[in-house]
């Protein structure tokens, strides 16, 4: 349903800072307010997220969007959480901004679930990670939530709080339940590959691949241990994997640069 003319039409409000799509085709937009207002600021930061909103839906309803539209100032932090996790950013207008707004996001929800698996997914997966996995695993987590954080740039931080999302529901959760993961989830076109592809930007792929094949590669090989090995350590290895892989590949304004620099030298 996302087109180059809704892109435009976004590009027109410059309180519009991302637009997110639901599997189900609804929008969610964030805007440049912040999400976690103090009291004394809540009158003039709502007339102002509500002026930014209602002239950006004005126009995306006049470009031909007939879908749901939410904002994400107006919903509780865990949801925004899901959405900048779990959705397709269609359109990114300021991705300093955005970076700003999703660390303010993570802080706030380990600050208030230091115990979950995933800060940036509102803790689904650590809830109930907190009654099946050890509490010293746990609180190793907790203890390590400070260097998921910091992680740069933005995208990184995000693929590798998804991949840890992935460890808690389709590795650690099965196991203390008796069962086995499902390899499947490390295909090709598997649960988690899919979920890491959904994270990266428009147009930034070809930067993230090789991050994505190499991140699932080492995932496999962990997996093939035996399961008397499995123990807390390895499991504090799968969550180690992500963070230990660099960036691999270059953004495309970088390769442009570079092009127009050669470019330049030879004029």
């Amino acid at each position: 349903m996302w087109n180059g003319e809704l892109a435009s039409v976004c590009r027109r409000h410059h309180d519009l800072v991302a637009v997110y799509e639901a599997p189900d085709g609804g929008l969610a937009l964030l805007l440049r307010q912040t999400l976690v207002p103090l009291h004394e600021e809540r009158g003039r930061w709502f007339n102002e997220t509500r002026r930014a909103a209602r002239a950006a839906v004005a126009s995306l309803r006049a470009a031909g969007v007939i879908e749901d539209v939410s904002v994400l100032q107006w919903r509780p932090l865990p949801d925004v959480a899901e959405v900048l996790t779990g959705w397709l950013c269609c359109y990114l207008g300021d991705p300093e901004r955005l970076a700003q707004l999703a660390d303010i996001v993570g802080a706030r929800l380990a600050d208030r679930e230091p115990a979950t698996a995933a800060p940036h997914r509102a803790g689904r997966a650590g809830r109930a990670a907190a009654g099946d996995l050890s509490p010293t695993l746990l609180n190793w987590y907790r203890d390590m939530t400070p260097c998921w954080l910091a992680v740069e740039p933005q995208v990184r931080r995000r693929l590798i709080l998804r991949t840890h999302e992935w460890i808690v529901e389709g590795v650690l959760l099965p196991m203390a339940r008796g069962e086995q993961p499902e390899p499947a989830d490390l295909g090709p076109t598997g649960r988690l590959v899919w979920r890491l592809v959904r994270v990266v930007p428009p147009g930034e792929l070809d930067v993230w691949k090789a991050w994505i094949r190499l991140t699932v590669n080492d995932l496999q090989r962990a997996l093939a241990w035996p399961a008397s090995r499995r123990r807390e350590a390895w499991a504090r290895w799968l969550f180690a994997i992500p963070y230990s892989i660099p960036v691999t590949g270059r953004r495309p304004r970088d390769v442009a640069t570079r092009s127009a620099g050669r470019h330049g030298g030879a004029a």
